[in-house]
């Protein structure tokens, strides 16, 4: 017993010097064991059964490219009935061909596709769309269309402004008003949010606040409808799709020129797993981001001002920024 007792003791005079970090591991270690036991006792989305898509009907709004159509392709293999919005026709039937004829997915229900422009949400354009459900409801809503845009805040001119925020956030929650209580009370909300919803960055004044107000309202959203109705709002950074040639200049004119971190974001098949992932989890947040953009994040709670000067010397070098001498 006393030699026991004599090789703690060692044990303990060796560790004396490392205390300190002891401390800082354990105090982060504790906190996100009292979240994550809070999170089974707090009511919550996560209280249900875990999500099926299996025979649910799926509304994708800009489902014809990048991430919408990924979701698209991955939902169809997972067994769902879609219905797949977006302002390019052409590209939503070559789509729905596509899904029909890839082999080995057992899924009977056929893809349907609709015109739909965001900037154009009205009553007569929703009701075309749920025409196209079989049931009359909408089990899950895909929230994500949008646009973005590029130029300083001085010089973007108001129609810009306007247009980003019509497509972003007014058209959002005007298609999500009208189907509101067409989603049933297991359904769900996937919102496609961005980082610069939870962080905005030079140059992109327009798209960060469009970004903003979303999950503003979705946040609030969620706290009218009651705790167990799920949102999920995706927080995602760059991905390697063409969303940013089709962002807008500062006169409303696409760019065509990607930004030189697409090339290295996530690939939007990766993304849509994620999301998936997230979907049957039940989860309310998911961030799709490296983590030096968690840090920025968290950096704009801390120091505001350090990820202020930060983005200052970032947008230095930024290609639409506007020159200084």
């Amino acid at each position: 017993m006393e030699a026991i007792r004599s090789s703690w003791n060692r044990l303990l005079d060796a560790l004396t010097p490392f205390y300190p970090y002891i401390y800082y591991a354990t105090v982060p270690i504790g906190i996100y064991a009292v979240a994550r036991l809070l999170y089974r006792f707090v009511p919550g989305p996560h209280c249900l059964s875990k999500f099926t898509l299996c025979d649910r009907v799926v509304l994708i709004t800009g489902a014809s490219s990048g991430l919408g159509k990924e979701l698209a392709i991955l939902f169809y293999r997972k067994g769902a009935k879609l219905i797949l919005v977006a302002r390019s026709t052409d590209a939503l039937k070559k789509l729905c061909e596509e899904l029909k004829a890839t082999p080995g997915i057992q899924n009977t229900n056929e893809p349907v596709y609709s015109y739909f422009d965001m900037n154009e949400v009205n009553e007569k354009s929703v009701e075309a769309i749920v025409s196209l459900s079989p049931t009359g409801r909408i089990d899950v809503l895909v929230n994500n269309a949008g646009i973005s845009m590029r130029g300083s805040c001085e010089e973007t001119t108001m129609e810009v402004q306007r247009k980003v925020m019509e497509t972003n956030f007014f058209g959002t929650v005007c298609l999500t008003k009208a189907l509101l209580n067409r989603i049933p009370e297991d359904g769900a909300i996937v919102v496609t949010n961005s980082v610069q919803g939870k962080l905005a960055v030079p140059y992109r004044s327009a798209y960060s606040a469009s970004k903003h107000a979303t999950q503003a309202f979705f946040d609030s959203l969620r706290c009218e409808r009651g705790p167990c109705f799920h949102i999920l709002e995706v927080f995602a950074a760059y991905m390697k799709t063409d969303f940013g040639r089709r962002a807008l200049n500062v006169h409303g004119v696409p760019v065509q020129k990607s930004d030189p971190d697409q090339a290295k974001g996530i690939e939007p098949s990766v993304a849509a797993m994620k999301i998936y992932k997230a979907l049957v989890n039940r989860q309310t947040e998911l961030l799709l981001a490296p983590v030096t953009y968690r840090l920025a994040i968290f950096l704009r709670w801390l120091c505001p001002d350090l990820i202020f000067y930060i983005l200052y010397r970032r947008s230095l070098k930024d290609p639409f920024g506007k020159k200084r001498d």
